[in-house]
């Protein structure tokens, strides 16, 4: 009986050193999120099936879908927007306008909690992407994303619908300083699906290699 109780309780303090990171991550994420006021969200199926660059500026590649991505990175995920983004969204949306908005990919394994954060692209054409940029940006937009204007009109005419840029990494509540793009090609393997530099699709064989 005394062995079958410490086996028992062997088995019990084990279980709880395994369960300690998960229970502590999710802490962490439950406290990122009151922090940012961040509630689940559903993002729209287009934004999900659509593709996405990594780099604001001169982006190198295209990659996706954004769903592909979701599934590559494993643990648990779950969308996210601010309370006062989505209450913007809405609110554009009654007047039937459309507008870009951030949303936050939490994910968390056993050992880190990420938040990958994503503008969501709503507009049809390289140009109304460009119109939006201009719209902050005044004068400076031309020599800033002049290029990655053209970049994105000959991958849009080759029929991807980039929907989404990947604009930050957050970990341990800090914005990493790496490029998304570099982080997920070399950290994750992700491969991007186009060469915005060449204008082509890329070798399906070269995500195997």
């Amino acid at each position: 009986m005394a062995k079958k109780c410490s086996l028992l309780a062997f088995i019990v303090m084990l279980a709880g050193l395994m369960m300690a990171p998960a229970v502590v991550h999710a802490a962490s994420a439950g406290a990122f999120r009151q922090q940012y006021g961040l509630l689940s969200y559903i993002p729209p199926a287009w934004f999900l099936e659509g593709c996405f660059i990594a780099r604001e500026k001169n982006p190198n590649y295209v990659f996706g879908p954004v769903q592909d991505f979701v599934a590559a990175l494993g643990g648990k995920t779950t969308w996210l927007i601010e309370d006062l983004e989505l209450e913007h969204l809405e609110q554009t949306a009654n007047e039937g306008k459309s507008l870009e908005y951030s949303v936050f990919l939490e994910a968390v394994t056993s050992d880190k909690v990420q938040y990958w954060v994503f503008v969501v692209l709503p507009h049809e054409n390289a140009q109304a992407w460009f119109d939006a940029r201009r719209a902050f940006h005044g004068r400076k937009a031309s020599g800033y994303y002049g290029e990655t204007q053209r970049q994105l009109e000959h991958a849009l005419r080759q029929g991807l619908k980039i929907k989404a840029e990947l604009r930050f990494l957050i970990e341990k509540g800090a914005t990493s300083l790496q490029v998304p793009e570099d982080v997920i090609m070399g950290e994750y393997n992700i491969q991007p699906i186009f060469d915005l530099g060449a204008g082509s699709r890329m070798d399906p064989a070269a995500k195997n290699q």
